[in-house]
């Protein structure tokens, strides 16, 4: 601990800026998760629904003998892989936990798509095949954002260059509780626990053309649940990140305070003493 009052008073402003930041950006990032929050929640429901239509309809006898392009197998080496993550950091141990992730498949034998700008700064030093690059933006995400992202993944799907899609977020469960998971896009393959029995229904339309309808817009509810997930995730990390810091920075404010009035106290005790000593000398 310096013993200088001047170096100790310069230590104390920069903990209170630290603090006085860092609570700001706890209430932008406290502000923007109650939106973020609600819309993962609402969309939840509705995400799991369309799953489990999706996989009763595929379990159909008539539907088990067409077959999408979005579901055929192909014998490509390659896979294609869209990491989502923040543009900014100070978000904890998040963007960690996602990098792990995305290790995994960090060969040159893959395409990647990232969304924020930190996955694509960290796919720079890996062998990754860029193929698209994306900002996450600080605002959330519309529906419309995830098109053009979902046009490059099923070209590249289509026309046979990669034999899966995956997706890399950060799955949101709670406020305190994110965690990167992998999710397989392409090829679209029914939940196995939701076929093990047929629905008696008669499909008046065409099965043929309602697969060919169904199938994208399911993709699309499964990549934008996936999107949301991963703001609402930013949102809630950076929130905790920064209520600790300006913790943090409060005791240490505290602490040099207390030691910088003991300096201070000790200094004029001393001018004192030496006061009385010449007196009396």
């Amino acid at each position: 601990m310096p013993e200088n009052p001047q170096l100790i008073k310069k230590r104390i402003k920069t903990a209170t800026n630290i603090s006085q930041i860092a609570k700001a950006m706890e209430m932008i990032s406290a502000s923007k998760i109650r939106r973020a929050e609600k819309a993962v929640i609402n969309n939840r429901p509705y995400s799991e629904k369309i799953t489990y239509i999706v996989s009763r309809f595929l379990a159909n006898r008539d539907a088990r003998e067409l077959r999408s392009p979005l579901m055929e197998k192909n014998s490509s080496m390659k896979k294609l892989i869209i990491a989502i993550s923040p543009d900014k950091g100070l978000c904890g141990g998040l963007l960690n936990k996602l990098f792990e992730k995305l290790i995994e498949y960090g060969n040159s034998n893959n395409y990647l798509i990232s969304i924020g700008k930190k996955v694509e700064s960290f796919s720079a030093g890996h062998d990754f095949d860029l193929v698209a690059s994306f900002k996450m933006g600080s605002s959330f995400p519309p529906y419309s954002f995830i098109y053009p992202i979902l046009s490059i993944a099923k070209q590249y799907y289509l026309e046979k260059k990669v034999s899966e899609v995956i997706v890399i977020f950060s799955e949101f469960k709670n406020v305190l509780v994110q965690r990167a998971v992998i999710r397989k896009g392409l090829p679209i393959e029914p939940e196995k626990d939701l076929v093990s029995r047929e629905l008696p229904y008669i499909f008046e339309t065409g099965i043929a053309n309602m697969i060919d309808e169904l199938l994208p817009y399911y993709l699309e509810v499964k990549f934008y649940n996936a999107l949301i997930q991963a703001f609402t995730s930013e949102q809630a990390a950076r929130m905790v990140a920064m209520r600790n810091a300006k913790e943090n920075a409060i005791e240490i404010t505290d602490y040099l305070t207390l030691h910088f009035n003991k300096l201070r106290q000790e200094r004029i005790t001393n001018e004192i003493l030496d006061l009385s000593n010449s007196q009396f000398a």
